[in-house]
């Protein structure tokens, strides 16, 4: 017989018992002793220990007929106790033999709800393995493409594998909108079951196949087929989603620079932040060394909340009067507020080169973590 998904499974110690443990979660239910044998009829699992490993005679006769086989008496010789045994069918395969011990008239009821929850066991772990086995797939995809220790050529491997590896490729992360302590990001709420969900093909408008893992605080998807959508992560996830890439290079690309915004979530927008940071910006303070980041959130950090967000709209709407309208300020009020800001931090905000360093500096004073007093 053609060996079974349940056959490669059963047996393996490196499975973690999987009949084993169906045996014993069912046995105190049915309060009898259970058997489960392989497409060979050979002992797999059982409620008695000792009888693991040997052929049942019952369970060969099941295989050779596809019928089930109703042992009434004990015979001398021979293991095998009165009781019913049923084939079990996974994938419309006869691929194993439940059998129940006791009188056959009284076990043959219990035997048949044990068939179906069995059947639907090894359902729910086949799904679980596949499930675990997507999320594998993805987290090497994701880590591959961060990594230059892995060639394109690899990473073009395991997106074909994963079944996302024609192209053009969509990829997104989606952190929740708080971050950890340290400035780093934490998953969105639901993304477990958005993880469970892109893999399996279930998610409410997502491309299929589609990939999904959390890695590093970040939930991540990548497909390569269709655009992601921006919502998937939830309402009030920060996010950045990027599609229609035709090169492996670029996706890399983008991996690379969303891991960096990963260690400094609050570089990536929100929905509900009435301005949102261009992406290319936000990513060139996330690579910034170190040292720059904290000369820069220095600077911004001379400025108060109400001078930061006259920074922030000055610098994108690129005009006085509807950063005033915006800000509710008399266009005088706004010119004030401008030179104070020069004062603090040498920049003159009215200034376009000058302009982009006060945002660089804001950005990266937000996105520093909170500092503690020793």
């Amino acid at each position: 017989m053609q060996t079974s998904w349940w056959d490669a499974v059963s047996p393996s110690a490196a499975s973690g018992g999987l009949g084993q443990r169906i045996v014993d979660v069912l046995a105190p239910a049915a309060e009898q002793n259970i058997n489960l044998m392989n497409s060979s009829g050979i002992i797999v699992a059982s409620t008695d220990p000792e009888r693991i490993g040997a052929e049942h005679r019952a369970a060969v006769e099941v295989l050779q007929t596809g019928r089930p086989v109703i042992v009434r008496h004990s015979v001398e010789g021979i293991p095998d106790r009165p009781g019913i045994n049923l084939p079990l069918t996974i994938d419309g395969q006869l691929t194993g033999v439940i059998g129940i011990t006791g009188d056959p008239e009284t076990v043959e009821p219990v035997a048949q709800v044990v068939v179906l929850t069995v059947e639907l066991l090894i359902e729910q772990e086949r799904e679980h393995r596949t499930s675990i086995a997507a999320r594998s797939r993805a987290r090497e995809i994701v880590a591959a493409l961060v990594s230059d220790g892995q060639s394109l050529a690899k990473v073009h491997e395991l997106l074909a594998a994963a079944g996302t590896g024609k192209g053009p490729w969509s990829l997104g992360v989606w952190a929740a909108a708080e971050p950890r302590q340290d400035g780093s990001a934490q998953p969105p709420e639901r993304a477990e079951q958005m993880v469970v969900a892109l893999n399996d093909g279930t998610a409410p408008g997502a491309p299929k196949p589609a990939r999904a893992v959390v890695w590093r605080g970040l939930l991540w998807a990548v497909s390569g087929c269709g655009a992601l959508d921006e919502r998937l992560g939830g309402e009030d996830a920060r996010r950045l989603v990027v599609s229609g890439v035709t090169e492996l290079e670029t996706l890399r690309s983008w991996a690379q620079d969303m891991a960096a915004l990963g260690r400094s979530v609050r570089l990536l927008s929100g929905p509900a932040e009435a301005e949102h940071v261009p992406a290319e910006l936000a990513i060139a303070v996330a690579h910034l060394p170190q040292p720059t980041r904290l000369r820069f959130a220095g600077i911004g950090g001379r400025l108060s909340e109400a001078q930061q967000e006259t920074v922030r709209l000055v610098a994108s709407t690129g005009s006085l009067a509807e950063a005033a309208r915006r800000l509710y300020l008399h266009r005088n009020t706004l010119l004030q507020r401008i030179s104070r800001i020069r004062s603090l931090t040498g920049l003159d905000l009215k200034r376009a080169d000058e302009a982009t360093l006060l945002s660089l500096a804001v950005m990266t004073a937000e996105a520093a973590p909170p500092t503690t007093d020793p």
